[in-house]
């Protein structure tokens, strides 16, 4: 007998609750004690439900490893609204500095597994990536268009170089963790975008700044 639609959404509805609280299980146990020791066995544990169920949804260890990451990534989208426009560049540094070392590690795990074939984190970085261009593009956009960014700058390459600076302080800093990364990244968000130089020269061409 072939399935209703309303039967169809039902599963669906209870296949995606399923993975979501499977995905919850595993970012517990990362923030808890590192990624380095979760097994599919104590995530079920974790999750109240079979190994043979998380093994259905998630067939592999990296795959349990790529969901904890791709909901610690929504978490933190959701807490910083960086789709917003205007956001706000100080909001970007408390964003960055309010993250969990664990989770930055677990990050700098998978990313050095995206040069293997058939890992799930090769697709997950790859549509990663392609939104958070697409977002930071159209932040330093509206920047330009506030008159907060140099208009010169062309918006996708800084939004590139952005993301690349981002990435490269993460790693330094998950080496050497003495220096202020929210701070850094801020300033290579500054720089990239000719914010410092709009700010200057606004300074120097106000009749009240003394100069």
């Amino acid at each position: 007998m072939p399935s209703t639609p309303g039967t169809s959404r039902g599963t669906y509805a209870r296949t995606a609750e399923r993975r979501s609280t499977i995905a919850r299980a595993v970012l517990d146990l990362v923030l808890e004690k590192g990624h380095g020791g979760v097994t599919t066995a104590e995530t079920a544990a974790h999750a109240r439900i079979s190994e043979a169920t998380v093994l259905y949804h998630f067939p592999t260890r990296d795959h349990l490893l790529v969901a904890a990451l791709r909901l610690a990534f929504d978490e933190d989208d959701a807490r910083l609204s960086t789709g917003r426009p205007d956001l706000d560049p100080k909001a970007l540094r408390r964003y960055v500095t309010g993250g969990d070392r664990q989770v930055a590690l677990l990050y700098t795990m998978l990313a050095g597994q995206i040069g293997t074939p058939g890992h799930p984190a090769r697709e997950f970085f790859a549509e990663h990536y392609a939104q958070a261009l697409e977002r930071w593009t159209a932040i330093i956009v509206a920047r330009q268009d506030a008159g907060l960014a140099h208009p010169g700058v062309d918006a996708g390459e800084a939004a590139r170089g952005f993301l690349a600076a981002w990435t490269g302080l993460r790693t330094q800093w998950q080496i050497d963790p003495s220096f202020d990364l929210g701070e850094s990244v801020l300033t290579a968000f500054r720089r990239l975008t000719g914010e410092n130089v709009v700010e200057l020269r606004r300074v120097l061409l106000d009749p009240g700044s003394g100069l």
